[in-house]
């Protein structure tokens, strides 16, 4: 729990439980879609670093040089007569 305080929510849960049923789902409707959109967002920010670390990847000499021994190491191996399925 965050910013709230362990006494925050059972007076929270209280006042929901005074809603009417249609108020309460429309409250959790509410409440659900701010928290996809809150966590779509998180993906989103986390992801870009992420994106941006392997495009940088991408462009550096060193490790595409690297990544081309790997594939040389290996060559050998794809025909051994093993199928990709």
């Amino acid at each position: 729990m965050s910013n709230v305080s362990a006494r925050t929510l059972p007076e929270l849960e209280a006042l929901i439980d005074r809603l009417s049923p249609a108020d309460q789902l429309r409250l959790l409707e509410d409440l659900a879609h701010r928290l996809r959109a809150r966590v779509a967002t998180n993906e989103q920010l986390e992801a870009e670093p992420f994106g941006s670390q392997l495009a940088i990847m991408a462009r550096d000499r060193d490790i595409r040089a690297e990544l081309q021994a790997i594939d040389r190491e290996f060559t050998a191996t794809e025909s051994d007569g093993l199928t990709k399925d």
